[in-house]
């Protein structure tokens, strides 16, 4: 399946799943507040559920939408480890120095500098956190990798521990083929950026911005995830085995039963 027919499939679906459909749409809106349920609507769309599921078994699909959030937070923690370890230094170096208790917005570019340069720990830790934070950087790139398929191999096994099976999401990649995967990952990357500039957009509305900006994320978010997900599961899809061809009828012979 070409990237051109992904996405066309993907907004497609996220059409079809909420334009007309104003009462889902609404509820789609109000699961945002309640995280897990719009995690577990998107577990659903993982699965390959199509056309988009109807939103039932509000129970089953709070679940789901936790154990999505477990497998998420557990690919994510190293990055969240990594960030801490970048701030916690400069913000203990900020600390012992005093730098809380000086009025630097009262201080001339020159005593900026003297001050600085009698502090050079800081600057010490400003490297690091900028070192750490490019590192954090690599690895989430890296994890997105495997969390991409792991969390969609979590939501067609109904197994936690399935969404780390990596020897399983290594054999998937290789089946829908490492360039092409790498691929997929940056066009929907691409697409996202944009997505968020444009979103970003009207928070620069004199007064009322920000107002407008939440109002508006929260109108186009419900479609917009359905729209990743299911590029996402059709991603997923590629590297599925094909089936066993059927064997053909053997032809019987002229007067045979």
């Amino acid at each position: 399946m070409s990237f051109g027919t992904m996405l066309d499939d993907a907004f497609s679906y996220a059409k079809e799943g909420v334009w007309g459909k104003w009462k889902n749409w609404l509820l789609l809106m109000a699961n945002l507040i309640i995280f897990p349920l719009i995690l577990g609507y998107i577990v659903r769309i993982y699965r390959g559920e199509k056309p988009a599921p109807r939103l039932e078994q509000w129970g089953a699909m709070f679940i789901d939408g936790l154990k999505l959030l477990v497998v998420s937070l557990i690919y994510a923690l190293p990055v969240i480890l990594l960030v801490v370890a970048a701030f916690l230094p400069l913000v203990s170096t900020f600390i012992s120095s005093g730098a809380l208790s000086v009025n630097f917005a009262a201080m001339s570019e020159i005593q900026m500098d003297q001050w600085m340069t009698a502090h050079p720990a800081i600057l010490s830790a400003l490297g690091t956190m900028f070192i750490v934070l490019l590192v954090a950087v690599i690895v989430a790139i890296i994890i997105s990798i495997f969390s991409f398929i792991g969390t969609i191999r979590f939501a067609r096994t109904g197994k936690i521990g399935e969404g780390f099976n990596f020897s399983e999401i290594l054999a998937q990649i290789g089946r829908i083929g490492w360039l092409t995967y790498i691929a997929a990952l940056v066009i929907i990357g691409v697409i996202g950026f944009v997505f968020w500039v444009l979103l970003h957009i009207f928070s620069f509305i004199p007064v009322v911005g920000e107002i407008v900006f939440l109002i508006v994320a929260i109108v186009v978010y419900p479609p917009f995830v359905l729209f990743v997900s299911r590029y996402a599961a059709l991603v997923y899809e590629c590297g599925e085995p094909a089936p066993a061809p059927v064997p053909a009828a053997q032809e019987t012979a002229p007067g045979n039963p």
